[in-house]
């Protein structure tokens, strides 16, 4: 018997796949990063450095997926992976949202 999967499961595991895909990146320069999930269920990537911190999660459905920060902030598609996590350092060392 196979399990039925809801089409939210489905696409919070396609917005945690995403996630992964930007945490491997940030990673790959030497970021300090952390997905996590909350209770809610959405996903969450944060940068941190210096006591300065910036949360980013993976919002969109039907195949187009973008990365917004906690602040509204749209930085890029999610097929910008490398952008993105330049953009994402950028804004963590010199402290702008």
């Amino acid at each position: 018997m196979e399990t039925l999967v809801s089409v939210d499961q489905r696409e919070l595991a396609v917005r945690r796949e995403r996630l992964l895909r930007l945490h491997f990146e940030l990673k790959r320069l030497g970021a300090s990063v952390r997905v996590r999930r909350p209770r809610n269920g959405r996903w969450r990537l944060r940068v941190r450095r210096d006591g300065w911190s910036e949360t980013v999660m993976c919002a969109g459905a039907d195949g187009a997926y973008a990365y917004v920060t906690a602040h509204g902030r749209l930085l890029g598609t999610a097929s910008e992976v490398r952008y993105v996590a330049q953009v994402l350092l950028w804004m963590v060392e010199r402290r702008v949202r």
